[in-house]
């Protein structure tokens, strides 16, 4: 299979589209899980890093002693000579395509299961602290799992990292279409969980997660249970947060505590968020895709303004921080509801609803028009009393 390349004023376009195509899609399946958890839930979670690197970093780490296991690898060395067994593990799940795509599902399932593990114990402090105290937490939190794995060097090796196995391995020498089957892998996790948002936001639970969000007495007034909720909530957004960062080190085929940081995976997901607008998956949508493009923008101007040696009053390093720094403020000051603001959730379809509407209309006019012939064919009992027991004016 060959990918069209598409070359022009030195630029691979090809290649271009399709990076801006695999990070739109990853930082928005990253999204939609805030919006699910803040936006809709009212949950600040501020170590959303630790759910995405605890998924990617502890499933790639078992997918690679689960190679060395199958292959009957025995050294006790394994972590030292890992390159040495990287390329046999890649051309064995080459050459088995039903290996190559048991491992995949291996590591997707590991990734979410051990998100939902680290949401289930961060549910509990997320039962009894308020907002503010929660969000301190969990950014701690994924603090302390990134200098955790850095320093126990059986999970990542530490800051050396791991070459897990390539499941992508049998595009061969072609990185283009190595990157197309990673694109197409995403747009699947993406659409699922776009649906599954989506869904959750259509349902009677969006509607409960919304009333919690805006007055917890209230809902819990109602019966609703703010504790279980809350719980729920938190063990969803980090499942998939945990496949979110079993595609991040697929795409790579490498792991290590560096390549997930607060800034990528924490605090960008939440300007897409503020940019598209909170409690809108369409408006994450639209984020996802107006923020890469806007983070593409800067980051050729910065290669440019490197190439030809423009000298700038500031670190050409800083240049993209304070740009994104900036758009935030602007967007909370001018556009606080982001560029798609949430709309109320409708129960029915709009056109049941009309059809309803109508139905009722008529009724009421049909009620109305009988009422209407009865008072106009007979007077009532108060009229024919008064008329016979009327006193006259000689009385």
């Amino acid at each position: 299979m060959l990918i069209p390349i598409l070359i022009f004023d030195g630029i691979n376009i090809t290649s271009t589209l399709i990076d801006f195509g695999t990070f739109t899609l990853i930082y928005l399946i990253i999204a939609l899980t805030v919006n699910l958890e803040f936006g809709y839930a009212g949950v600040p979670n501020f170590g959303k890093v630790l759910f995405v690197a605890g998924g990617g970093l502890m499933a790639g780490s078992l997918s690679f002693y689960l190679m060395a296991y199958i292959l009957n690898i025995h050294s006790t060395v394994l972590l030292a000579d890992q390159f040495l067994f990287h390329g046999q593990m890649s051309t064995a799940l080459a050459n088995d395509p039903l290996l190559n795509f048991g491992i995949f599902l291996f590591m997707v399932v590991s990734g979410g299961l051990i998100g939902a593990l680290f949401g289930f114990l961060a549910s509990y402090p997320a039962i009894r602290l308020r907002e503010d105290y929660l969000g301190m937490l969990l950014l701690a939190a994924g603090e302390f799992f990134l200098i955790f794995t850095q320093s126990y060097t059986p999970i990542t090796d530490g800051t050396d990292g791991i070459n897990i196995p390539d499941v992508l391995f049998f595009t061969g020498n072609q990185p283009e279409l190595r990157e197309v089957w990673l694109l197409g892998i995403l747009a699947v996790f993406a659409l699922g969980t776009f649906l599954y948002c989506e869904r959750v936001a259509r349902s009677p639970l969006g509607r409960t997660l919304r009333a919690m969000r805006d007055n917890e007495a209230a809902a819990e007034a109602l019966g609703k249970n703010n504790t279980t909720l809350r719980r729920n909530v938190l063990i969803v957004g980090s499942a998939i947060s945990g496949i979110a960062g079993v595609l991040v080190v697929i795409q790579a085929a490498y792991i290590s505590p560096t390549t997930f940081t607060r800034i990528f995976y924490t605090f960008y997901p939440f300007v897409i968020v503020i940019l598209g607008g909170a409690a809108n998956n369409y408006g994450v949508l639209l984020g996802a895709i107006s923020f890469e493009g806007i983070y593409d923008i800067i980051t050729n101007v910065q290669v440019y303004v490197g190439a030809h040696n423009i000298v700038l009053p500031i670190d050409l390093n800083a240049v993209t921080p304070i740009a994104i720094g900036v758009l935030v403020i602007v967007f909370l000051y001018w556009r606080p509801k982001g560029l798609l603001s949430e709309r109320a959730t409708l129960t029915l379809k709009k056109y049941d609803l009309a059809k309803i509407l109508q139905l009722v209309r008529n009724k009421e006019g049909a009620a109305s028009q009988k009422q209407l012939q009865n008072q106009t064919e007979k007077p009532s009992v108060e009229d024919s009393e008064g008329s016979d027991h009327a006193p006259s004016k000689a009385d």
